[in-house]
């Protein structure tokens, strides 16, 4: 066997490895695919007997074809070699341990597919034409992982986790469907694409792997991209959203249906707007406002901003909680706490309303319950046919109200215990002088009571040290007044500034209620626009009534 490295061939083909020739054949090895294969091929140069005797077959076949077969050539295409043999006669053969020397012999010795080689050695043993063979191969590199988006929060409002409380219970109408976002909080990570894993030729030469894709994302409204790029945050408090590669977050929860099972408790840091009905026991809070299209069960309904509702039947747990203005159809049996306007536009109905502005019902009436309003109250008709008690105060700030009521029945209350108390202990100082066999018991629980007496009366002093020293809180535009369009029933009771009424019979209207500062009790006058300051019309009717005195 005889090596030709310097033959011109491979001086002018690069990937042309090694030829080595005999008398019977030319074998060559070549480079593929940049390097990352040896193929072996063979060219033989006299066919063997098995192939001579195919030859003369085909030529007996083929008496009437005037032209010679023709003879065949070595042929590359691309990265392979192929080989065909000329006429001559002889055995061949090729030792798998001369085509591995070979490979060693030009540097291939990493990943030599020995099962092509035999193979490959075989065929030719056979006396057969093998097949250009893919003797060596190298390890293609890797590319690196891709770089993803790591997102910190929840956002489908799909998924529903249900959380235990401290004591293992799961409540099955709060979902945690997505996470409530706070302004300036981290929503998500961008990790970056990692480095790819190296390859190696069939000669042993590294190839570097390409990393993988960086990845981005586009930062929508309520999001800004911080460090380079590589996270983000919240500009805004509300519910992130992510969808075509746009990171975004509204301060809008939009509830196409129900509240009810499927939706759960809300509790959302923005708007929140229903457009079904929010059934019996659900929850609504929002921190920007509430708006519901359809009726409201006995709920909880809480909003920072102002509400809006079609109707609620609160079933006297019912309670609606406004620091803004609240509007509706219709109330009926539901405690609300507004610390802005409350405009109604049928009616309420058996239901404690207390507002920081006025109280407006446009088309009905207020029958039973209890209603307070800094600002003024106005409706059509005030009080029920049946003489239901309707309380109505005007003119007054309600938490001022409140906390007054609470001292009065925390006081009440300190009354009721010292009377229970002081009757227990009568019996206990008649075991005393007497010298029963229970006295020591007698003095034990003297003691125990003498102590929760002194305790009440601690309590009792602080809570009239209170009521001597605080003041209601003045506020300059309080409107102690009540308008009424048609009828106002007898069994109402109106407080204004300081009178404290019950109405005997009904009137009519329209008419103006107000105080009279003068000569105490109520006045009532000719209907004025509720805007229109009780003070202002009290000073001009006591300005009147001075000059017809005149």
């Amino acid at each position: 066997m005889t090596d030709q490295d310097s033959s011109p061939d491979i001086q002018q083909d690069p990937d042309l490895l090694a030829v080595e020739e005999t008398d019977a054949y030319r074998l060559t090895l070549r480079l593929a695919k940049e390097q990352m294969e040896c193929v072996a091929a063979i060219e033989f140069k006299s066919l063997p007997s098995a192939a001579l005797q195919q030859e003369s077959a085909q030529r007996e076949n083929s008496n009437d074809n005037p032209n010679p077969p023709e003879q065949e050539t070595a042929d590359t295409t691309g990265d392979e070699v192929k080989v065909v043999t000329e006429s001559s006669c002889g055995e061949i053969s090729l030792n798998p341990v001369q085509l591995i020397q070979l490979l060693h012999q030009h540097q291939v010795s990493r990943n030599i597919d020995e099962d092509a080689v035999k193979e490959f050695c075989a065929t030719v043993d056979l006396q057969q034409k093998p097949s250009p063979a893919v003797v060596a191969r190298g390890i293609d590199p890797q590319p690196g992982a891709d770089g993803w988006f790591e997102l910190l929060v929840k956002t489908s409002g799909e998924e529903q986790e249900f959380i235990p409380d401290s004591k293992g219970r799961v409540d099955l109408k709060r979902l945690n469907a997505f996470t409530e976002i706070e302004a300036e909080q981290k929503l998500g990570v961008i990790h970056p694409p990692e480095p790819g894993i190296p390859g190696y030729t069939v000669h042993g030469l590294e190839v570097k792997g390409p990393a993988g894709s960086p990845r981005t994302i586009n930062a929508g409204e309520g999001v800004v991209l911080k460090y380079g790029g590589r996270m983000a945050f919240s500009t805004r408090a509300g519910r992130a959203l992510f969808d075509n590669n746009t990171l975004t977050v509204v301060d809008q929860l939009v509830i196409p249906g129900n509240v009810d099972l499927n939706v759960g408790h809300i509790d959302f840091n923005g708007f929140v707007e229903i457009k079904g009905d929010v059934l019996d026991d659900f929850d609504v809070r929002s921190t920007r406002g509430i708006k519901i299209s359809g009726h409201v069960g006995a709920c909880h309904i809480e909003s920072e901003g102002s509400i809006e509702l079609g109707a609620m039947a609160g079933r006297e747990i019912g309670h609606i909680f406004c620091q803004g203005n609240l509007h509706a159809r219709y109330l009926n049996q539901v405690t609300v706490v507004c610390y802005g306007d409350v405009v109604l536009t049928n009616e309420i109905r058996n239901s404690h309303v207390r507002s920081a502005g006025h109280i407006v019902v446009e088309r009905g009436g207020i029958i039973g319950g209890e209603i307070i309003a800094l600002k003024g109250v106005a409706a059509v008709t005030i009080g029920a046919v049946s003489g239901q008690k309707t309380r109505i105060t005007a003119g007054v700030y309600f938490p001022d109200v409140e906390r007054s009521e609470y001292i009065s029945r925390q006081l009440n209350s300190i009354e009721e215990q010292i009377r229970s108390i002081n009757g227990a202990i009568r019996p206990l100082m008649q075991h005393l002088r007497k010298g029963s066999q229970f006295i020591d018991t007698a003095r034990a629980r003297l003691q125990i009571l003498n102590d929760k007496l002194d305790a009440l009366y601690h309590q009792k002093a602080a809570f009239s040290a209170e009521v001597m020293t605080s003041q209601p809180l003045e506020i300059e535009d309080k409107n102690p007044k009540i308008n009424i369009q048609k009828v106002l029933r007898d069994g109402v009771v109106i407080a204004l500034g300081r009178v404290k009424e019950e109405i005997k019979f009904d009137r009519q209207g329209p008419l103006s209620i107000i105080e009279n500062t003068r000569d105490g009790g109520l006045r009532f006058l000719s209907l004025t626009a509720l805007p229109v300051s009780a003070a202002e019309i009290e000073q001009e009717e006591i300005a009147l009534e001075e000059n017809n005195n005149v």
